[in-house]
């Protein structure tokens, strides 16, 4: 039998505090890694009150007949001048557009889905898309993504060459077409029917910056890492 006696308890909750500190001390100094020291330079612009409330309340037209009712005036006159909306009035008032023209703009994020002479995206006009940039890249949550789902021609699908995601901006494409609330063809809700559209800003790769302060939290991170690792053996070796 060992002639050791039992650790004493000082002992024990020593080296719980220890270890618990030095792992609290290691996630710490990891967020660090994940984002700028207060006072650096900040990574992501200041948004207006506009962009900074993807989500503001949109007021909708209280003098349309209700779901299911016929309308006065559907609003589909290929003559109309398009009428610009953003991905938030036509979710929150779809009544009030369907069958108009309309103008809209948004990032081609995920993919370009061809179908029959043309071709479905998806365009999103959330400060993602926009001003801030891919959200992996900064983390700065400023809502949900938001977009509308585009039948664009063949011919404006052709001009599509960088599709948004994690590490790159898609082409931001700006279309005129009517918005259907369902659409006949695809039963789709809150769809736009383009009848012409054009990329008017290029995607890019969204390159990240490495920030100054990573290096010495990285540096601290690996001694911490090293120092625990050491202790753990020198202990092991101990018993």
């Amino acid at each position: 039998m060992s002639g050791r006696g039992p650790v004493p308890r000082g002992r024990v909750l020593g080296a719980a505090l220890a270890a618990l500190l030095g792992l609290g001390g290691i996630v710490a100094l990891t967020e660090a890694l994940r984002h700028p020291v207060p006072g650096g330079a900040p990574r992501v612009p200041e948004l207006s009150a506009r962009d900074g409330d993807p989500r503001a309340e949109t007021a909708c037209d209280e003098s349309l007949p209700r779901e299911g009712l016929p309308r006065a005036a559907p609003g589909d006159d290929p003559a109309a001048a398009p009428v610009t909306v953003t991905s938030n009035e036509l979710y929150d008032c779809p009544q009030a557009f369907d069958g108009m023209r309309v103008r809209y703009r948004g990032e081609v994020v995920g993919a370009v889905l061809r179908r029959d002479g043309g071709a479905w995206v998806q365009l999103n006009d959330d400060v993602y898309g926009g001003t801030l940039g891919p959200l992996p890249a900064h983390r700065d949550y400023r809502g949900g993504n938001a977009g509308v789902g585009v039948f664009v021609p063949a011919t404006v699908a052709d001009e599509i060459t960088s599709v948004g995601g994690p590490q790159a901006r898609g082409d931001v494409v700006e279309v005129v077409g009517a918005f259907n609330r369902v659409d006949a063809a695809s039963a789709e809700s809150s769809v736009i029917r383009a009848e012409r559209g054009a990329v008017v800003v290029a995607g890019q790769p969204f390159i990240d910056p490495l920030l100054p302060e990573r290096r010495p939290v990285a540096a601290v991170v690996l001694l911490l890492a090293a120092a625990m690792t050491v202790a753990e053996r020198l202990a092991r070796r101990r018993r």
